[in-house]
């Protein structure tokens, strides 16, 4: 009996180790910075994606001018890496948001410059045969335009639990000021073998009127829908 019980332990310290790299490998999904055209020649011949579905929706944040998100998608031509696979794309614009003044219980009226910091949606299996940076090495995620198109503000860690992805990013996405713009992130990117649907993202803010005020809620949520794929197999 006592000789088994090293080896059960050794068993059960492998499983442990096993699930932990595990869980590990899916809290930072691997990414991959592109620029366009480029990324859009795995999808049309002509480096240039007619989308197929865009949906522009507003943040309803507390702050003044436009806020909003944008989710769209593309289906890889006929003879081309994506062929009969569906592109997703969104990005988060603030440019045209700016600061409000805002009352706040036990502290009057204060000056309040929300920021995001992640967007949460079901999405699913993920194709992971693509190279989109060109490097000769297929198994990218996720990628990120950072260079040909709009935007200043990339992705840090993306999170995957049960086809549930967290994308959080590098730095906190603002409204502008008085004489600033607010800021917008890049467009990022992922490719299913499923045809989109409308689900709905969570947006999370930082710690906003939370640190003026501690009976203000830390976690303020905006719920928004977007475009993912389709509840089915593959991938």
């Amino acid at each position: 009996m006592t000789g088994k019980i090293p080896i059960l332990i050794t068993v059960t310290l492998s499983l442990v180790l096993t699930m932990g790299c595990r869980m590990k490998s899916d809290m930072n999904l691997k990414t991959a910075k592109v620029s366009s055209p480029a990324v859009y020649c795995l999808f049309d011949p002509s480096c240039a994606v007619p989308v197929t579905d865009s949906n522009t929706v507003p943040i309803p944040m507390q702050a003044g001018g436009t806020a909003f998100l944008q989710s769209r998608t593309f289906a890889g031509k006929p003879g081309t890496p994506a062929s009969g696979l569906y592109g997703y794309e969104y990005r988060l614009d603030l440019e045209k948001a700016v600061e409000t003044k805002v009352q706040v219980e036990e502290v009057g009226e204060v000056t309040y410059m929300p920021c995001l910091r992640s967007i949460v949606f079901d999405f699913g299996p993920i194709i992971d045969t693509l190279d989109y940076n060109g490097d000769g090495q297929a198994g990218d995620l996720i990628y990120v335009v950072t260079s040909g198109g709009p935007g200043r503000v990339g992705l840090g860690s993306v999170e995957r639990f049960h086809g549930r992805l967290t994308f959080n990013f590098d730095s906190p996405v603002c409204v502008g000021g008085p004489h600033s713009h607010g800021d917008s992130t890049f467009f990022f990117g992922l490719v299913s073998a499923q045809p989109p649907r409308s689900v709905d993202a969570t947006i999370m803010e930082t710690g906003g009127l939370s640190v003026a005020s501690p009976k203000m809620k830390k976690n303020i949520r905006y719920h928004v829908n977007v475009y993912a794929p389709q509840v089915g197999a593959g991938g």
